[in-house]
């Protein structure tokens, strides 16, 4: 019996350890099919040539900051009520028109008071006036004496001054009475009422804000390589969204149109000829219409005016935000470079440097690509694989 115990197991042994073999043979051999397929493999991929051709270079703003250089506040000069307005909103007043009219019942009983004072000097400059040209004749004549004469000439020439003085004061509140109408401190649009008749405002109140918006201004800070390609007086065009004008919305409800504003670089601050690590562009952008307000805006575009002709590639080939690298294709294979990327138009992009015209960048499925990974080419607009 123990003989065929011993026999028994030294079979189940064997069979165990011919498994175990066969397993390993069946591990190593997958993992070589799998390396050999890994070798094999060939992405499909569609690819560019860099080439030189024009650009029209583009930026893009996620926020745009409008600002007028040309905006006041139409002030009240004095304390009072306002009892009139003769503007409203949206509407084009010029320089020194009336917008509002306020009353102050204390300075016009002061005027009152005032006119009666002067009333009550011109009175008295009469009853002056007579009595001292009776005393002149009478001097004349030796029938009063120097000392009546003096006091009659002092009495002229007190209610002389009198007179003056209230008619100074009269002139003070009349001219305190004109500050009661508050006008257009320059040309523009009134862009917002912040009070309304009836209501009590003391002297210094803003009243009204005027604006002309027929020029707005938009600043951004570059880096100074990006400044000295460019030059104060180069035009441009700065294009909004069409959501961003609401109020140009048809009677069907459509969106509007983007709208296109044409702009020019007022300044380049620090100017190109002095050191800089960093300059700061100043645009002015043309607003006939006033379709744009001082206001944040959101996605815009900046389409440069000039035109250069340079050596691009599409946008898409760039594999990260950095904009710093692409795969370029080569016998066969890929291989991941380093590139200095320049303006670019939306759809192409400037390359400074890491390429040559000729050279075929992948354009599509580069978030998966390895360097050194064999493929097979297509190029966008031939036929011709590679």
């Amino acid at each position: 019996m123990r003989k065929y115990f011993f026999a028994g197991l030294s079979l189940v042994l064997a069979l165990a350890l011919l498994v175990i073999a066969y397993g390993a043979y069946l591990n190593e051999r997958g993992e070589s099919q799998i390396s050999l397929r890994m070798e094999e493999r060939r992405a499909e991929l569609v690819g560019a040539k860099a080439v030189r051709r024009e650009l029209h270079p583009q930026v893009k703003f996620s926020a745009v900051n409008l600002y007028s250089t040309s905006v006041a506040d139409a002030v009240a000069l004095t304390d009072g009520r306002i009892v009139a307005a003769y503007t409203a909103a949206n509407a084009y007043v010029h320089q020194g028109d009336v917008l509002f009219r306020l009353e102050n019942e204390n300075i016009a009983l002061s005027i009152q008071e005032a006119e009666a004072g002067i009333m009550s000097a011109n009175a008295e400059l009469a009853r002056a006036t007579n009595n001292y040209d009776r005393y002149s004749k009478l001097l004349q004549i030796d029938a009063v004496s120097s000392q009546q004469y003096d006091e009659a000439q002092a009495a002229y020439l007190a209610a002389q001054a009198n007179l003056k003085a209230a008619v100074a004061k009269r002139d003070m509140l009349l001219v305190s009475q004109a500050r009661c109408e508050v006008r257009a401190p320059i040309d523009g649009i009134v862009r917002i009422l912040y009070r309304q008749p009836g209501t009590y405002v003391p002297s210094g109140t803003s009243l009204a804000l005027i604006g002309n918006y027929n020029e707005l201004y938009f600043s951004q800070q570059v880096s100074d390589a990006k400044a000295q390609r460019l030059q104060a007086g180069e035009e441009g065009e700065f294009i909004f969204p069409g959501k961003e004008f609401k109020e140009l919305e048809n009677v069907a409800g459509e969106a509007a149109t983007e709208q296109a504003f044409h702009a020019v670089l007022a300044e380049i601050a620090p100017p190109l000829h002095e050191p800089a690590a960093a300059r700061t562009l100043l645009w002015q952008i043309d607003n006939p219409l006033g379709l744009l307000t001082p206001q944040t805006y959101g996605t815009a575009y900046l389409r440069l005016g000039v035109k250069a002709e340079v050596l691009c590639i599409p946008l898409a080939a760039l594999t990260d935000k950095t904009r710093q690298a692409v795969f370029v294709y080569r016998d066969g294979l890929l291989e991941r470079r380093a590139v200095t990327t320049g303006r670019d138009d939306g759809d192409y992009v400037e390359i400074l440097g890491g390429l040559e015209p000729g050279d075929i960048v992948i354009i599509s499925g580069a978030e998966n690509l390895q360097d050194g990974m064999k493929a097979a080419v297509e190029l966008r607009g031939e036929q011709d694989g590679r």
